[in-house]
């Protein structure tokens, strides 16, 4: 099985469970992970996945919506992916730096 990995795509929402998190834009990283079959692509776009298409998609659907929690995000991004993509399985990290002072980075990963 072969994989695409997408790693810390840089999007900027409003995220958080407390008032003042959803009046500013956060940053938030995003890495994917999908299993797919390359062996066939024969250097025909159709014939695999559309690495960018799929990073606009994510973008723009996490950049128009606000969130509370990054597990939500997770999720949502994850359901997006299976129903524009049709991957039999992908995994979604989602990580929040500086969501906590004394930690480098907070991160949740889904497996759909």
């Amino acid at each position: 099985m072969d994989t695409l990995n997408i790693k810390g795509l840089n999007v900027s929402t409003r995220i958080g469970v407390y008032a003042w998190e959803q009046r500013i834009n956060q940053q938030l990283l995003i890495d994917i992970s999908i299993d797919a079959d390359f062996s066939s692509c024969q250097e025909d776009l159709a014939k695999t996945l559309d690495y960018e298409a799929l990073c606009r998609s994510v973008t723009g659907y996490v950049e128009s919506k606000s969130f509370q929690l990054i597990e939500t995000v997770a999720n949502e991004v994850a359901e997006l992916i299976k129903k524009q993509f049709t991957p039999s399985q992908v995994t979604v990290g989602i990580s929040k730096p500086h969501a906590i002072k004394n930690a480098q980075n907070i991160q949740v990963i889904v497996r759909r």
